[in-house]
């Protein structure tokens, strides 16, 4: 064959093989460049009412009810909502970092099967999650599967392998809900109360009637240490168990919280000796701490609050007119200028009846499940708090020994 010819049927070949793909791109369905984008870019956030997360051993459902988010499976307690939003956050603001198309096999391998699929092993399946309005529309519904951990097995999780209800795409995003937790318990409110320990003037306890008083402690002034009433001279007070009860209050949470039709619980916390705080603001809370924990560490509690006027507080007049003589009259007229500028901090006797009715009304259904550490700091024995005989002490120690 000659070289001319030879050169006219490649430039041919060139030209057919140019016109084929022509022709296949323009057949082909143009596929959008996603990479990068937010998956759910346009998730009506404001929109949402309800969400489920379901996997093959958990399931919780969060809804919107009255303007507040409660945890359905906790009998509508209030949810935490800082923590809802943060998911929904992150949801949202998710990237694409890869796609592809999967198999079936994929999806196992990847944990993308639906966890009420009954021909899937439970290694197989993810967490299935839904979003809905208030009509129960679905506005977003995905599996979540493997996280993806960057080099070697010890390694951060860097990404998320989900799909999209049915779908076979899978995607690969940027962000990680490696610690989701899907117990209903984790996403009740858990924050009860934090009361500052320097801000109770009195502690006491009382019997279930509230006819007999077996101790009390008592600030004589802030900032002066709480003082046994009634206590004999040779009764010593434990200081550290003292200074534990006094910060009960001072970060209390709930780790879950009980049936409020279920009476049994709640009587016999009722029946029992009950301590009884009071804030130098006249702040009155009520813990009633029952019997010692189950062997199962699950320790109960109930709450309540109210409010009673604290009478006014006598001045230190003395201390007031000696600082007058020795300060200048300059700087005295500046400080009396700014004390009537500066608003008082303190609220109406109103508004602190208003605040109490809030709380009780919040804690008084409940029967709150806490913490052994926690429910230790609320000693009922005044035995408890004080510090044992010499005697006792010294057999101890040679027990010991």
């Amino acid at each position: 064959m000659r070289t001319k010819t030879l050169v006219i049927l490649l430039i041919i070949l060139a030209v057919l093989a140019g016109i084929g793909t022509l022709v296949m791109r323009s057949k082909a369905p143009e596929v959008e460049d996603v990479l990068g984008k937010p998956l759910m870019e346009n998730l009506p956030v404001n929109e949402i009412s309800s969400i489920s997360l379901k996997d093959h051993k958990e399931f919780v459902s969060l809804m919107k009810k009255s303007d507040q988010w409660v945890v359905t499976e906790r009998f509508d307690y209030p949810a935490d909502f800082p923590k809802i939003a943060d998911f929904v956050r992150k949801l949202k603001s998710a990237k694409i970092g890869r796609q592809f198309e999967s198999s079936d096999e994929t999806l196992k391998r990847l944990s993308l099967r639906k966890p009420d699929a009954d021909d899937a092993k439970d290694a197989e399946k993810g967490a299935h999650i839904q979003l809905k309005d208030k009509s129960g529309k679905v506005l977003a519904s995905l599996v979540l599967g493997e996280v993806r951990k960057g080099g070697t097995e010890r390694s951060f999780p860097d990404g998320h392998y989900v799909r999209l209800e049915d779908s076979p795409t899978v995607y690969l995003i940027d962000t990680h809900f490696a610690y989701l937790q899907k117990k209903p318990s984790d996403w009740l409110d858990k924050d009860l109360l934090k009361v500052d320990a320097n801000e109770v003037k009195k502690i006491s306890c009382l019997s279930a009637d509230r006819k007999e008083i077996y101790f009390t402690f008592e600030r004589p002034e802030k900032r002066k240490d709480l003082e046994a009433q009634g206590l004999s001279a040779s009764r010593k007070v434990d200081q550290a168990k003292l200074n534990r009860l006094a910060k009960g209050l001072s970060s209390l949470q709930a780790e879950d919280v009980l049936d409020p039709s279920d009476n049994s619980f709640s009587a016999d916390l009722k029946r029992a000796d009950h301590l009884e705080y009071e804030l130098f603001n006249g702040m009155l809370y009520r813990v009633y701490p029952g019997k010692p924990c189950a062997d199962d560490d699950r320790c109960y509690l109930r709450l309540e609050a109210g409010y009673e006027e604290p009478a006014p507080m006598e001045e230190d007049k003395s201390a007031e007119d000696t600082s007058k003589k020795e300060a200048p009259a300059e700087e005295t007229a500046k400080e009396e200028v700014s004390k009537e500028e500066k608003p008082s901090p303190d609220k109406t006797p109103e508004e602190m009846r208003l605040e109490a009715k809030k709380l009780n009304d919040r804690f008084s259904p409940w029967v709150y499940v806490i913490s052994n550490w926690q429910h230790e700091a609320f000693v009922t024995n005044l035995d408890q708090l004080l510090e044992k005989p010499k005697e006792e002490q010294k057999g101890e120690a040679e027990e010991k020994s």
